[in-house]
């Protein structure tokens, strides 16, 4: 088996479904690759979507567990995973028609790297889901050229299976975020390669229903920086966990700001969202009221 995909998921089957008919549905031999979903306690229907699915493509494997998180269900990816290669990518994210062959074609491209992924796009035009967007995913715009990197989200990206068979994702504190990083934050300790290129794309189709969810989704955020996150960011890192006050002047917005200059759309759209965008970061800096857990 060539690549093996997987992607977790828990109570969203209808994203699941946008996201499977995606994988289905690529410009890729059949037979080289499989679609891995590791369901995480879903009680929605999902189980009967992907008997659905299955009785026409005999490539997806379905693997359910209890309820343990983004963790522990990333971790049953990596151990029941077949391919030599395994992509991610969330269940809430379309994937281009040629995002496997594009992947294959880096790694044979590039003998050197162990991971490869790529850029994340907005398919919204509301202002919520702009801002969120801009605050979450202003890294991996897709612009530039292909570059070696720290780190690239499990929304789109693909590892050698062989160079990271004793690394695993974090598990405890099963609800926050930044488990994909720390794992990546691992990666590059060893010295091995990351490599982000924009021209490999997902849609990211986790819609922001109101301004609470959105303040709600940045909170999540703020919360996961401060318990574990901050590890993957060294000196600066450090410098915003024992100076906590600092973060109230929101100084990752410049580095945003920097990053949507590089392009006329994503700096308008930084402007216009801008009163949202700040409201946004500084409810990432109001979770500094949360103590440390070891």
């Amino acid at each position: 088996m060539k690549i093996s995909v997987v992607v977790i998921t828990y109570n969203r089957k209808e994203f699941l479904k946008r996201c499977i008919n995606s994988l289905v549905n690529q410009n890729f031999n059949k037979k080289d690759c499989e679609i891995l979903i590791v369901d995480d306690g879903s009680n929605d229907g999902t189980k009967e979507l992907i008997k659905n699915f299955q009785r026409i493509f005999c490539n997806i494997r379905y693997v359910y567990q209890y309820n343990k998180g983004y963790g522990v269900a990333r971790n049953t990816g990596l151990d029941k995973a077949k391919g030599v290669i395994v992509a991610f990518t969330d269940d809430d994210c379309v994937v281009e028609k040629d995002w496997l062959k594009k992947i294959v074609y880096s790694f044979d491209r590039f003998s050197d790297a162990t991971a490869v992924g790529g850029s994340i796009l907005n398919p919204y035009n509301d202002k919520l889901s702009w801002a969120a967007y801009i605050l979450n995913f202003s890294s991996w715009f897709p612009l530039g050229k292909i570059r070696k990197v720290r780190d690239i989200p499990t929304a789109n990206i693909a590892y050698k299976k062989s160079d990271i068979y004793k690394l695993h994702f974090i598990e405890e504190n099963k609800y926050l975020g930044y488990e994909d990083s720390i794992f990546n934050f691992q990666l590059f300790k060893l010295g091995k390669v990351i490599l982000f290129d924009p021209n490999i794309k997902v849609y990211h189709y986790h819609n922001i229903n109101n301004y609470k969810d959105f303040l709600i989704n940045q909170q999540r955020y703020g919360k996961s920086f401060l318990l574990r996150g901050y590890k993957v960011h060294g000196f600066v890192g450090n410098i915003l966990i024992y100076f906590k006050f600092l973060n109230l002047f929101c100084p990752r917005l410049i580095y945003v700001f920097f990053r949507c200059l590089k392009s006329k759309k994503y700096l308008y759209k930084f402007i216009v969202n801008f009163s949202i965008i700040v409201r946004g970061e500084l409810e990432r800096a109001s979770s500094t009221k949360y103590k440390i857990i070891n």
